[in-house]
């Protein structure tokens, strides 16, 4: 039995129609303003962190480096990528030596 196009849209539009009837209207109601929470505030820096402590954690190498503790697949990754650059390099080098 082959259905076309039509009739197969039809009987979606049938069933999406069905569902939407049956959806509870307590369900569509606004959310309550109390039960709102409030938005996150940024607060204060710590008064035991000391201003270098917090220049080295503003650093991009440091964060790799706590990423990379987080995740094998970087490590690996950062790994491959420092052997490649490497390679490239030293394949550079053996290039401008020959003239």
């Amino acid at each position: 039995m082959k259905t076309s196009p039509n009739n197969f849209l039809k009987h979606q539009a049938s069933k999406h129609q069905a569902s939407m009837a049956t959806t509870d209207k307590a369900s569509m109601a606004a959310p309550d303003k109390a039960a709102a929470t409030e938005p996150n505030i940024a607060t204060a820096p710590q008064t035991g962190s000391s201003f270098m402590q917090d220049y080295f954690e503003m650093d991009t190498g440091f964060a790799l480096l706590q990423s990379m503790m987080r995740s094998k697949t970087l490590t690996i990754m950062v790994i491959i990528f420092l052997l490649a650059g490497a390679g490239f390099a030293l394949f550079l080098l053996k290039m401008a030596a020959q003239y």
